[in-house]
């Protein structure tokens, strides 16, 4: 219960983190007007809009799974990390498809 409570802790820190990165990730967007660069903004609007959203929705999943095995006196702590480690993988794939939707020429 200990390790599930910190995991879970850490996560909640962590998805915090991640959505303020994923929305300070639309500061890469400001080269777009340089000559020769080009810019997908749709696609960088969704990642920005839609990363901290889906970040919540792990964190919340995460949190709810785990209380519930918790009450029914199971362990729960691999939930708790599981959600960790999906909040960082999409702090990366939200850090990756902003990266190629901006492309620097010249």
């Amino acid at each position: 219960m200990v390790a599930t409570i910190t995991v879970l802790t850490i996560a909640t820190a962590a998805a915090l983190a991640v959505a303020w990165g994923i929305v300070f990730l639309s500061l890469g967007f400001h080269s777009c007007s340089a000559p020769g660069n080009r810019c997908d903004e749709t696609l960088g609007g969704v990642v920005v809009y839609a990363g901290p959203v889906v970040v919540a929705l792990i964190v919340v999943l995460a949190v709810v799974v785990s209380v519930l095995r918790l009450v029914r006196r199971r362990m729960a702590w691999p939930i708790a990390v599981t959600g960790l480690v999906a909040v960082v993988a999409v702090f990366f794939a939200a850090l990756l498809l902003v990266d190629s939707a901006v492309t620097l020429g010249i």
